[in-house]
């Protein structure tokens, strides 16, 4: 019998609640690491939610947007850095930089 994405994700989801169910209390997970992560936007749409979500983490975070939408949001926030350019060729702030993710929620251009 094959299963069909939905029973997939199913049998994955019971999967992990009962290995988490399984675990003893007070069990600690190891501490992630922390990762420097660029943010195609940030400051709208999802970004807002995603950088305090990763910023409570302990990750610090590049915005690489055009400056027009919120440009103030992180503003002073040591762990986050605004670059200014634009996906459309724009990109001279982010040559020679790497980072261990990118996070890209645009919802209009790949």
């Amino acid at each position: 019998m094959t299963m069909d994405r939905r029973q997939s994700l199913k049998l994955l989801g019971a999967g992990a609640v009962a290995a988490a169910a399984s675990a003893p209390w007070g069990a600690t997970l190891a501490k992630p690491a922390k990762l420097r992560i660029l943010v195609l936007g940030g400051t709208g749409f999802l970004g807002p939610a995603f950088v305090e979500a990763a910023r409570a983490r302990g990750h610090t975070l590049t915005l690489f947007n055009r400056g027009k939408t919120a440009p103030d949001l992180f503003k002073g926030a040591e762990d986050v850095e605004t670059l200014l350019g634009d996906r459309n060729g724009q990109l001279d702030s982010l040559k020679g930089r790497d980072w261990d993710v990118v996070l890209d929620n645009s919802g209009y251009v790949p």
